[in-house]
């Protein structure tokens, strides 16, 4: 495949990805998933909402970021219940406004042993290098600190090497300093959580966790995703999945039915044939079958590490005809937007809102 064909693919679809990501609408009802497991109501709602308060202050400087985070983790309305304290971080890839990759440590002190959460940020939208990293995928690379053959995204694996090299600002420790520094009788829940990037980049912080020879007898890990596309190769979910079992970890995908985001990149004709979230205009078509061809004429397949749990979606709202050109693309604009939407996702789960 030509270098000028992958080049004009991936700003096509660096246009679309700040299209369609991190996107603020109104909620709409929904119904509630069942409460699950252990002394929680319900995990995935509080997975998500651990997930969606990464995103506060995100063009802001990192001292109001964390202090943002701190505010939202005291807030008894959320899902949180004001039962999570941060412990580490947030650890930022620059420390400057409209800052890239961010990751925070929650720990629930609530149980008889402490429990933590490895929290990832969604893409930053007011960073153009963040967008491009969500479609740096038209080259594979090897996963690091995996198994030969285990290949990822370049972009993602790009984001995983940026996170571990953050540092919390004030103790200067990196996550995987900070991890270790962890005292513990018994092994450690550990759960890891992310929303659309952070979502994708979940499964990777899991992998990398229970690969790593000082921590896998230390943690048991528990991976929640949400709106995450495929960024891995079969080989990399196989011995993922092995991996998980040998640790009796566990992971679960959580997916709105109609949100775009996780057809990326496993199904990128599914969006166009199931009309995610509404019928695919021309000029969105266009670039789904262009990204398509690419993946195909590099040898690339990728997947998703688990099979994907649906929750619902946001009822769409017919438009009213007749419509032009561009209220096509203006109707599709805006429900792949709500139904990508952190809050419709908390929503969709049964949690409250976040304030933005």
């Amino acid at each position: 495949m030509k270098k000028p064909i992958i080049l004009h693919t991936i700003m096509m679809l660096s246009m679309l990805i700040l299209i369609l990501s991190g996107c603020k609408k109104d909620p709409a009802t929904v119904t509630q998933d069942p409460p699950l497991e252990l002394q929680e109501p319900n995990i995935p709602g509080i997975m998500m909402t651990l997930s969606a308060i990464s995103y506060v202050a995100e063009k802001l400087e990192p001292k109001i970021i964390r202090d943002s985070i701190d505010i939202l983790l005291n807030d008894r309305s959320l899902g949180t219940r004001g039962l999570w304290q941060r412990a580490w971080g947030p650890g930022i890839s620059s420390n400057i406004a409209n800052s890239v990759n961010l990751v925070y440590v929650a720990r629930l002190n609530t149980l008889p042993n402490p429990t933590y959460a490895i929290v990832i940020r969604g893409t930053n939208m007011a960073n153009k290098i963040d967008s491009a990293q969500d479609v740096d995928v038209f080259t594979q690379v090897q996963f690091k600190y995996g198994e030969t053959g285990d290949l990822v995204a370049r972009g993602a694996m790009n984001g995983l090497d940026t996170l571990l090299l953050t540092k919390d600002f004030v103790t200067k420790k990196t996550l995987e300093t900070f991890l270790d520094s962890i005292k513990r009788t018994t092994k450690t829940t550990l759960f890891i959580t992310g929303h659309s990037q952070g979502g994708y980049l979940a499964p990777l912080m899991a992998y990398w966790v229970m690969k790593d020879t000082s921590f896998k007898d230390m943690f048991t890990v528990r991976t929640y995703t949400f709106a995450a596309p495929g960024i891995v190769n079969k080989q990399f979910k196989d011995n993922f999945m092995t991996t998980l079992q040998q640790q009796s970890g566990s992971i679960k995908m959580i997916v709105n039915s109609l949100d775009v985001i996780p057809y990326f990149w496993t199904d990128l004709p599914g969006i166009i044939d199931k009309h995610i979230p509404v019928a695919v205009p021309a000029h969105f078509s266009d670039i789904y079958t262009l990204a398509e061809i690419v993946l195909k004429g590099n040898g690339i397949t990728y997947y998703n590490v688990a099979p994907d749990s649906a929750i619902g979606s946001i009822p769409v709202i017919p438009p009213q005809q007749p419509q032009t050109k561009e209220d096509s693309i203006a109707y599709y604009k805006k429900w792949a937007e709500v139904e990508h939407y952190h809050n419709n996702y908390l929503y969709l789960l049964g949690e409250p809102p976040l304030p933005f």
